[in-house]
């Protein structure tokens, strides 16, 4: 009934509890007596005798003889409804919280009771149509009609046969309500052939062991054998006599109400735990007196193991006013000024609050209870048990902290001899959450194996069951689930409403169906569990709560006061100011599926809804919680929230090789406990990590030592040649990372070690030859006889007989193996003939670099091979999505030779494609591709013309016309851009000196947009590549100097976030050596402030990390250029330290200026 699950239905006989209100000698008939006033009607006196069977075929003989208007007046003198109104019985009957209240009987008592009831609105049902909308409230419904005129009565054997067709409506509103609701029968003698009918339905669809209880209520004994045959139709017999054997027949009914309601009271004051003005806990309280209320509360609470999400509210409300940090009163008490036996005593009830409640114990709380506890020499045996709970809820608050170093303390300080069985159980949990957490090398399904529960134990097997779940073993931890159910159920049997057990059944309830999701060869139908209580409290629906909080729009950003670590084990320290409510919210949710057991993730099932704001939330200051929820989620997603360049920024050379080394051991532990079948599924945390770790450790690798680099290099040799390389995410990253950390001459010194990596890639593409990420060097390396046999056979052997992709493997290396080393010629040679069997452009391509002498006709096959993709990519009938591109003859541009080139076939052709992706440029889905190839396009031709000019070759009329189509089809495409005007101009010579076209030029460079410094920048590149003297060609040089002072003055007047391509451009400006000895002062005055602004903040979001991490790169790269060029200013210096600072990250530091 607290549950509001509860309806009642009223019959006859209750309205013989009704208050005379008017002078006269009528009552109201029972059964018995109505079916005397229907026989006299019908025979009269003289009639056979009273012998009858059925007062329903009695009144079928009243309407047949005397008409339906006889019968009905025959019922309202049975029935004198206007003659008696409801008595005190009827308004505590309606007083109670019923869901609905039934009644087969045509008197308005009910109506006029529910009239005078002040705190329940009822919805009065008189017929079928009155059931739209009507729930909105408890209702009452008539189910056999009303007084004075709500017609029909049902009352003869015709009205109850037809009932079921006439009133299905009705009758479907009673099957409802009897399923779903526990049924209360008053004043019924349950032999209505309606009822009957209508339990009869419940019976044959549900089966009476499902089927709610229904209870009669009885104010006299009831025979023995009536009560069985009740029995057997599933209804419970409720005998007042018996329960108020003293009390007079009107005065049983009114105490069972006043009973039911001091009952209800009772239960809905235990469910609603306290009232918040009651317990009345201030901030101005003393801690005397904040410790006696936090007694009151921790005595009272009813026993969940989770806080219900309705109790939240006050429960938060007392916590701040316990919360010391608000000091809004200048005297109040101070923890650290009362007596050390107070202080026990508080911090006792206070921690054990926090653990009902299911709130983390924050750092600064943490860190004041240790204080105390450690600075105290006031030992007394009376509060050791205290104490010791005191250490427990801290040993759990450190491990969530992730601070060892004080988790390693606390635990010292526990004696195990001293802890009750709750307590010691609690301990031996952290103690495994603590070995997970750290990776600690013991097998964690043996320390499950171990824990020795008690046998009549119903919570800590659910946690055992869940850390099972996540160690790897499934099964288990559905098993203990499947035998702790029933023992459960036994005892919620016997008592259906106890908070602790109901709470217990919905987690058993819950995880057990979260487990059996995964499991493919399960029929979920059949095998999905659901809970018997009716309690108010549902593992899903609390969790959607949390989840919902979590995603809403903060409002506020927290202030906070943060030094983040992430080593497993060293200690780091967070602060948490105020506006915090979120982060209490996600600590909450954490603590929440830990106390139930259920972990983000159980195989390849997820509950991560809430997961994403969790991490967001909370990764400033519990980043090492945040990093196993991730691993357990295996959520990669989130992992630039604490390993993004913007964390690692704040973090020293030292801390992050640290980081390094503990996550190399972690990655160790790893690969001991995962098997080679489970490469393609996850079934533990083992197999998670496998696939999250490398992925942090390729974070990591660009800010660490070359110390650390080597043992990264060192373990990932061993792990990439074991037989669970394929487990692992992220390989991959790490080799090219270390790769990339390196400089060319630390790569030339490991390259023995690196050629020892295996070749193949992985069927899941998770692992590639680390030989893909070397530079190649200036000159070859060599490298041990041996060593090199042994690849030379590996490789000769995966040609003839491997798969097609270990024979593509086994090239890639020989390709890359001929820059890196001399290959002896018989390999040289056999190397040439597999490339020229390909007969492809790239590997055309690949062979005339290898041996420009031997195959310089090659350029020939690139050029025809590209015009034919270029004729392909214009075709308009579809789009041609090839993953190639025109770079091989980028690549060759600078060697070709320009005599050899038909300048009028590549033009046009190149018209042709232009005008195709003028038509396409503006389709989202392949807008990328086409703006490359219309860049590199560009590119070709910049470069062509570049060529004719080097070679002082003279363009012909017939060549111009088909250059200058292909620029103004480029200029319809840029949008008229202004680059392209004067570069065509520049490339075609076609000044005329009689104009200022300078002056014009200037004007127009500074309306450039981000696109027209791109074709700038690819621009003199090209020039770069082809080696042209810009200095000695008049019109360049003047307008070259031009764009220089334009990059310069952009630079030092633009936002960081928008100079990116001003640099590129710059650079390349630089490398074609024009500079403008003005401007250039001017850019060394603001290289400090460039400096500054490119240096990373931790605060700030990672694609601003990144872009500043760019965009010092590029310009260090520039100073670079600038000191190789002799300059020796200050601030250049300046820069050329910066990549001497071991807490750079390598991008900057692998800038050489020498």
């Amino acid at each position: 009934m607290s549950a509001n699950h509860a309806a009642v239905m009223i019959g006859a006989g209750f309205s013989k509890n009704a208050d005379k209100i008017s002078s006269t000698d009528k009552w109201f008939k029972n059964w018995n007596e109505l079916s005397d006033m229907f026989y006299e009607t019908v025979y009269g006196n003289a009639g056979p005798g009273k012998e009858y069977n059925s007062s329903l075929r009695l009144a079928q003989e009243v309407e047949i003889t005397v008409g339906r208007p006889k019968l009905e007046n025959i019922l309202k003198e049975a029935v004198p409804d206007e003659d008696y109104g409801p008595s005190e019985v009827y308004t505590k009957l309606m007083e109670l919280p019923w869901r609905d209240v039934f009644t087969t009987n045509y008197d308005t008592l009910l109506e006029r009771a529910a009239d005078k009831v002040s705190k329940r609105r009822y919805n009065v049902v008189v017929n079928q149509e009155d059931l739209v909308n009507s729930n909105d409230a408890p209702r009452i419904l008539k189910l056999h009609g009303s007084f004075p005129s709500q017609r029909p009565f049902i009352i003869t054997e015709e009205d109850y046969r037809t009932y079921p067709i006439k009133f299905a409506a009705m009758v479907n509103t009673v099957q409802q309500a009897l399923l779903e609701n526990v049924f209360c029968m008053i004043g019924f003698s349950c032999e209505d052939p309606n009822f009957l009918s209508w339990i009869g339905w419940i019976h044959d669809n549900l089966g009476k062991s499902s089927s709610q209880k229904i209870y009669m209520i009885s104010i006299e004994h009831i025979s023995e054998a009536k009560q069985k045959l009740l029995f057997d139709k599933n209804i419970i017999v409720v005998d007042l006599q018996e329960l108020y054997s003293e009390k007079e027949i009107p005065e049983r009914l009114k105490s069972f109400f006043e009973n039911l309601r001091k009952l209800i009271e009772e239960k809905d004051k235990k469910d609603q735990w306290f009232d918040l003005s009651e317990i009345a806990i201030s901030a101005e309280n003393s801690f005397e007196e904040k410790t006696k209320k936090l007694k009151v509360l921790n005595n009272s609470y009813p026993g969940w193991i989770f806080l219900p999400w309705k109790m939240k509210y006050k429960v938060n409300r007392v916590l701040e006013e316990l919360d010391d940090e608000w000091d809004f009163f200048a005297k109040k008490e101070k923890l650290v000024d009362i007596s050390f036996s107070m202080q026990i005593e508080y911090m006792y009830e206070y921690v054990k609050f926090l653990n009902i409640v299911g709130r983390p114990i924050i750092l600064e709380t943490a860190e004041k209870f240790w204080d105390i506890l450690e600075n105290s020499k006031e030992k007394e045996e009376k509060t050791e048990y205290k104490i010791q709970y005191i250490y427990l809820q801290l040993l759990r608050a450190y491990r969530e902290l992730a601070d060892w170093e004080k988790y390693d303390l606390c635990r010292a300080k526990i004696l195990e001899s001293t802890l009750k069985y709750e307590e010691k159980q609690y301990l031996y949990s952290n103690d495994w959450w603590m070995k997970m957490y750290r990776f600690k090398d013991v097998n964690l399904i043996d320390l499950l194996n171990k824990w020795d529960l008690a046998q009549g134990d119903l919570y800590w097997p659910i946690i055992k069951s869940s850390m099972y779940a996540i160690a790897g073993e499934k099964v288990k931890g559905e098993q203990i689930l499947g035998e702790i159910l029933p023992k459960i159920r036994q005892q919620l049997v016997k008592n259906s409403k106890d908070e602790y057990l109901c709470s217990i059944e919905e987690c058993i309830v819950s995880l057990l169906n979260f487990m059996r999701q995964g499991d493919w060869q399960v029929n979920l139908d059949a095998e999905m569990e659901a809970c018997i209580q009716t309690g108010d409290v549902n593992w899903w629906g609390e969790n959607e709560e949390y989840c919902s909080h979590l995603n809403e729009k903060e409002d506020k950003k927290p202030e906070t006061s943060v030094q983040t670590n992430y080593d497993l084990s060293i200690t780091y320290t967070s602060h948490m100011g105020r506006c915090n409510s979120k982060i209490y919210y996600a600590l909450d949710y954490l603590r929440f599926l830990e106390q139930t057991g259920h972990p983000f993730r159980i195989q390849m099932v997820t509950n991560t809804k809430g997961f994403q704001r969790v991490i967001e939330t909370l990764y400033l200051y519990y980043p090492h919680w945040c990093l196993i929820q991730i691993l357990i989620a295996q959520n990669e997603k989130e992992l630039d929230m604490l390993f993004g360049r913007n964390k690692l920024s704040g973090m020293t050379q030292e801390e992050v090789d640290n980081c390094i080394q503990e996550y190399i051991k972690a990655l160790d532990l790893v690969s001991k406990n995962i098997k080679p079948e489970n490469a393609n599924w996850s079934t533990s945390v083992y197999d998670n990590s496998a696939k999250i770790l490398p992925q942090i450790i390729s974070r990591l690798c660009y800010k660490c030592s070359i110390e650390i680099l080597d043992q990264i290099l060192d373990y990932m040799l061993i792990l990439c040649s074991s037989n669970v390389r394929d487990n692992f995410k992220g390989i991959n990253k790490i080799l090219e990372g270390v790769c990339n950390a390196y400089t060319e001459k630390e790569q030339g010194e490991r390259i023995e070690k690196i050629l020892r990596f295996p070749m193949k890639t992985n069927e899941r593409r998770t692992y590639y030859d680390p030989v893909n990420y070397l530079k190649r060097p200036k000159e070859k390396y060599k490298i041990n006889d041996d060593l090199y046999n042994n690849i030379i056979i590996q490789i000769r052997q995966l040609m003839e007989i491997g798969t097609a992709q270990e024979k593509a493997d086994a090239l890639q290396r020989l390709i890359i193996l001929a820059q890196l080393i001399y290959l002896k010629q018989n390999d040289e040679e056999y190397l040439y003939q597999c490339l020229e069997k390909k007969q492809t452009c790239e590997h055309q391509n690949i062979l005339y670099h290898l041996n420009k002498e031997r195959y310089k006709l090659n350029d020939d096959l690139i050029l025809k091979s590209t015009l034919q993709l270029m004729e392909q990519d214009s075709n308009k009938q579809y789009f041609s999505s090839h993953t190639g591109s025109y770079r091989e003859l980028i690549d060759i541009l600078p060697d070709v030779q320009s005599d050899a080139i038909d300048y009028k076939k590549i033009f046009s052709v190149m018209t042709k494609l232009i005008k195709t992706n003028i038509d396409r440029k503006n389709d989202q889905q392949i807008a990328f591709q086409i703006e490359e190839r219309s860049k590199q396009s560009y590119r070709i031709a910049v470069g062509l013309l570049l060529l004719k000019i080097k070679k002082k070759e003279i363009i012909s009329i017939e060549e111009k016309e088909v250059i200058e189509e292909y620029f103004k089809t480029l200029q319809e495409y840029y949008n008229a851009s202004n680059v392209l005007e004067f570069i065509e101009k520049l490339l075609l010579e076609k000044f005329n000196f009689s104009e200022d076209i300078y002056t014009n030029m200037e004007e127009k460079l500074w309306l450039h947009s981000e696109e027209d410094i791109n074709l700038l920048q690819i621009f003199y590149l090209e020039t770069s590549r082809i080696k042209i003297n810009i200095k000695q060609m008049k019109r360049f040089g003047t307008f070259s100097n031009m764009v220089y002072q334009m990059a310069i003055y952009r630079i030092i007047n633009t936002e960081i976030s928008n100079v990116m391509p001003v640099l590129w451009l710059l650079y390349a400006l630089v490398v074609n050596n024009i500079i403008v000895e003005r401007e250039t002062k001017l850019l060394f005055i603001n290289l400090p402030r460039l400096m500054k602004d490119t240096t990373i903040g931790v605060e700030d979001f990672e694609k601003e990390a990144r872009h500043k991490l760019n965009c010092r790169r590029e310009i260090c790269v520039i100073v670079s250029e600038y000191y190789k060029k002799g300059e020796r200013n200050n601030n250049v210096l300046e820069w050329m330290e910066l990549t001497k600072n071991s807490n750079e990250f390598v991008e900057i530091r692998n800038i050489e200026f020498e």
